[in-house]
């Protein structure tokens, strides 16, 4: 997909807050620009926007976390023996850390999202392979809502993981 210049994007002019929304709505949405990240350590992997999270962190061994400079971060991680061992405890848990606002579970996954403490949006999935959960996490302000949210979904849909 090619990048059309703003300019021509739109035959009237928007308002200058509108207009940074859509840009970066638009910018975030660009699918040539994907990167798959792999952790070395337990495999799991995800794909994502490079453009929608270009600050990396140095790595640890869990895993890996990409920020925006706008707030936004992005945390790809495993987890093995976690302490809680199935979909419905990890919603338990999660519920005791953050106002979750929307919870699905199956037999080897979960997604739980809502608001964290700062008051960021966030939005996780896990799924459950033998003795390590694997993780996605997007968090972003609220304020950001519209361009991520639109990105949510191919994200955490990447989501993979082996068992061990």
């Amino acid at each position: 997909m090619k990048a059309v210049p703003l300019a021509r994007a739109f035959r009237r002019p928007l308002p200058l807050l509108g207009g940074l929304l859509v840009a970066a709505g638009l910018a975030l949405a660009e699918p040539a620009l994907a990167y798959t990240y792999t952790n070395p350590t337990f495999g799991t992997s995800a794909s994502f926007p490079a453009r929608a999270f270009p600050n990396i962190a140095p790595p640890s061994p869990e895993g890996q976390v990409w920020r925006s400079d706008e707030g936004a971060e992005l945390v790809v991680y495993a987890i093995e023996d976690p302490q809680w061992s199935n979909p419905a405890e990890l919603v338990r848990w999660r519920k005791g850390l953050d106002r979750v606002t929307y919870q699905r579970t199956g037999r080897n996954w979960a997604v739980v999202s809502g608001f964290l403490s700062d008051g960021r949006i966030f939005y996780e999935r896990y799924i459950f392979r033998g003795r390590l959960a694997h993780s996605v996490s997007v968090r972003y302000p609220e304020a950001l809502r519209d361009p991520y949210d639109g990105l949510l979904k191919s994200i955490t849909e990447s989501l993979r993981g082996p068992s061990r």
